[in-house]
């Protein structure tokens, strides 16, 4: 039961940092990959890009405040 909190309470932490972005960080399209390795660094490739933009979408939303 705890374990299921934890990684609720994960998964509800990172929806509210993507918040600010209206964006998974993946382009629509079709995208064929080789191996499921491939398409796993895809995804957390576009989601690190997604992060970083929200970081600096918050960050400059702060310091107009």
């Amino acid at each position: 039961m705890a374990e299921a909190l934890r990684k609720a309470a994960i998964h509800q932490q990172t929806g509210q940092a993507l918040a600010a972005l209206p964006t998974t960080g993946i382009a629509k399209g079709v995208y064929r990959f080789s191996s499921h390795e491939e398409m796993n660094r895809h995804t957390e490739e576009a989601l690190a890009r997604a992060i970083a933009a929200n970081a600096r979408l918050q960050t400059e939303r702060s310091g107009r405040d």
